[in-house]
C-alpha cells in the first residue's frame, strides 16, 4: 500500500525545496512531476513534432515509453530505457514542455504514471493541482502560501546570489501576474483542495515549515495505524479510480454540448447513439440532438450538423457527408483514429487485415471500412484456429480498443504458432487495460461487486465478465433502479466499477446508496 503527500501553492511559496527536504527527512520518494513532462517533451521533440500540432502530439504521446526508477533517493527518468535526466534540462525541451504539458492526453498519461507511483510507494509531490487533480485521495494535502512581497523578496535574494541584476518591484509584479494566470488556467488551475491544510510561510523559515508539515504527516500516519489496528469497519466500499467516462467519450460529450450552444437553428445529429448509455442518449434527445441510424438514413439527409461519435466510422461515411454537403463534426477517439490510419496504410501495402474484436460493434465496423480489401474479424479461439490465408500472404493484426487484453494475447499466440507472417499492433487503449486490471484486482478482494454501464456497452460487458470471473456475487446494472442488493452481514468489502460510457452522477448515486444502506 502507498502513502502520498500533496503540496500545492503559488509560485515562490517554496514548494519544491520544502517537499525535497520532507522527503529526505521522512525517507519518502520525491516525485519530480515537471521532469516527467520534460521527458515527454523530449520524446515528441525527437519525433520532430511541432508544439502546435495537437493531433500528432495526441497520436504519439501514448506510444512514449516513460518510466521512473530511483537510485540513492534520486529520481532517474527513463525514456525508451535511456536515462534522460541531463537531456531534459535543455532550453528547447523546456519550451516544448511548456506547450505540451497543457495537452489533455499528455496530462492523462503522466498523471496515471504518477498515481501508480502513489499507489505503491511512499511519495511526496508538489505543484499547483496535485491535491485537486493528480492525487485527490492523498493522505495529507498541504497548501503553501505567502504574501506576494515575501515571495518576491525570496526570489530577489535567490537571483542576487547568482549575480543577476533585478528589480524587486518587477519581480513582485511578475509573481502577481503568474498567480492570476495559474488560477485562471482552463486545465488544472491553481486551486486549494477543500481538505488541504493551509500553511502560511510568510513569517516562517524553511526549517520551520518542514518541521510543521513533517509533524502533520507523522500524526496522520500514527492515526491510520491506530485505526487499522483497533477499529474494524462494518463494511468497506472501494470505487475504481478508472470508473466512468474515458478520454474519448469525454471528448465526444464536450463536442456535442459545444455544438448545442453554437448551432443556433441548425439541426444536430449523431451518427448512431453518441455513447452506449441510454440515459445520456435520452438527455441529448431532450436537447434536440437526434440519432441517425445507419448509412441509408444518412444518404437521405441533406442539411444539418452530423457528429461522428468516439467509435469512429468508415471512410465511406465521410464521403457521403461530403456529397450531401453536411457539416461533419468529428469526435472520433484519437486511439480509434490511429487504428484507421494503420489499417489504411497496411492494407494499401497488400497486407490482410485481421481485427480482434466484436464483429458488428460500431468501432469494428468503422475500422473495417478503412481496409482496401475485406477485413477478417475474430473474437474467439476457435475462429483463430480455423483462420487460413494464402501462401506468403502478410497479415496485420489490430484490436478493438476495448477488447480484453488477455484474450487478445491468447488469440495472437494462435497466429504465431501457425507460423504466419504477421505484424501485430496492440491497439487496445491504455485506459481500457488500466480499467480492466483495476476491476480484476478489486473483484478478487471483494465480497460483492457492482459494474455500472449501458446494456449495449461492449467495454462494460467485458468488465462484468472479468469481475464475475473473480467474484461470483457480481451485479451488472445500468442505473440505481436496477440495483437489488441483499448483502449478508458477513460482507466486508463491496467494489464498484463502471464502463467508459457511464456518467459520474450515476456512479455517485450507486456509491451513496451503498454507503448509506450497508
Amino acid at each position: 500500500m502507498g502513502y502520498s503527500v500533496a503540496i500545492d501553492g503559488p509560485a515562490g511559496a517554496g514548494k519544491s525545496t520544502i517537499a525535497k527536504k520532507i522527503a529526505a527527512e521522512m525517507n519518502f520518494i520525491y516525485v519530480d512531476t515537471g521532469a516527467m513532462y520534460r521527458a515527454m517533451a523530449l520524446y515528441l521533440y525527437r519525433k520532430g513534432i511541432q508544439p502546435e500540432d495537437r493531433e500528432k502530439i495526441e497520436e504519439c504521446c501514448e506510444e512514449a515509453d516513460i518510466s521512473i526508477t530511483y537510485e540513492n533517493g534520486e529520481q532517474i527518468l527513463l525514456l525508451e530505457g535511456e536515462n534522460v535526466n541531463g537531456l531534459i534540462r535543455r532550453e528547447e525541451v523546456g519550451n516544448m514542455a511548456s506547450v505540451t504539458s497543457a495537452n489533455a492526453m499528455v496530462r492523462r498519461k503522466l498523471v496515471a504514471l504518477q498515481q501508480r507511483l502513489a499507489d505503491s510507494k511512499e511519495v511526496i509531490m508538489d505543484g499547483r493541482d496535485i491535491g485537486t487533480c493528480v492525487l485527490p485521495q492523498a493522505d495529507v494535502k498541504i497548501f503553501l502560501t505567502a504574501d506576494s512581497r515575501v515571495r518576491a523578496k525570496r526570489r530577489f535574494d535567490e537571483l542576487k546570489a547568482k549575480g543577476q541584476v533585478c528589480v524587486p518591484e518587477e519581480i513582485e509584479a511578475d509573481i502577481v501576474r503568474r498567480d492570476r494566470q495559474d488560477m485562471e488556467r482552463e486545465i488544472s488551475p491553481l486551486k486549494q483542495a477543500e481538505d488541504a491544510i493551509v500553511v502560511d510561510t510568510s513569517e516562517m523559515t524553511i526549517e520551520d515549515v518542514v518541521e510543521k508539515i513533517t509533524e502533520l504527516i507523522r500524526q496522520d500516519r500514527l492515526k491510520k495505524r491506530r485505526e487499522e489496528g483497533y477499529i474494524k469497519k462494518k463494511m468497506e466500499m472501494i470505487k475504481a479510480k478508472s470508473a466512468g467516462f474515458c478520454f474519448g467519450v469525454e471528448k465526444a460529450m464536450e463536442t456535442v454540448y459545444e455544438q448545442i450552444e453554437q448551432a443556433k437553428d441548425k439541426p444536430i445529429y449523431t451518427f448512431g447513439p453518441l455513447i452506449h448509455n441510454e440515459e445520456v442518449v435520452k438527455e441529448l434527445e431532450g436537447k434536440g440532438v437526434r440519432v441517425i441510424e445507419g448509412e441509408e438514413a444518412l444518404r437521405e439527409l441533406k442539411e444539418g450538423i452530423v457528429i461522428i461519435r468516439s467509435h469512429g466510422v468508415s471512410k465511406e461515411i465521410y464521403e457521403i457527408m461530403e456529397e450531401n454537403h453536411l457539416t461533419c463534426v468529428d469526435a472520433t477517439c484519437p486511439f480509434v483514429k490511429r487504428i484507421h490510419r494503420i489499417v489504411e496504410k497496411e492494407s494499401a501495402l497488400g497486407k490482410k487485415i485481421v481485427i480482434i474484436g466484436n464483429d458488428g460493434h460500431p468501432e469494428v465496423e468503422g475500422i473495417k471500412g478503412w481496409s482496401s480489401e475485406p477485413a477478417t474479424v475474430l473474437e474467439k479461439a476457435e475462429e483463430a484456429e480455423s483462420f487460413s490465408c494464402l501462401p506468403g500472404e502478410k497479415i496485420c493484426i489490430v484490436s478493438q480498443t476495448t477488447f480484453n487484453y488477455n484474450k487478445f494475447k491468447d488469440l495472437v499466440e494462435i497466429f504465431e504458432k501457425k507460423g504466419y507472417d504477421i505484424s501485430v499492433v496492440n491497439t487496445i487503449c491504455n485506459a481500457t487495460e488500466e480499467r480492466q486490471t483495476e476491476a480484476r484486482e478489486i473483484a478478487a478482494r471483494a465480497d460483492a461487486m457492482i459494474v455500472i454501464g449501458g446494456t449495449h456497452s461492449s467495454n462494460t460487458r467485458k468488465l462484468y465478465e472479468i469481475c464475475k470471473n473473480e467474484c461470483e456475487n457480481t451485479h451488472f446494472i445500468q442505473t440505481l433502479d436496477d440495483l437489488h442488493l441483499d448483502l449478508p452481514k458477513s460482507v466486508g468489502l463491496v467494489g464498484i466499477t463502471a464502463g467508459a460510457s457511464t456518467p459520474n452522477n450515476i456512479i455517485e448515486e450507486v456509491q451513496n446508496y451503498v454507503r448509506i444502506n450497508f
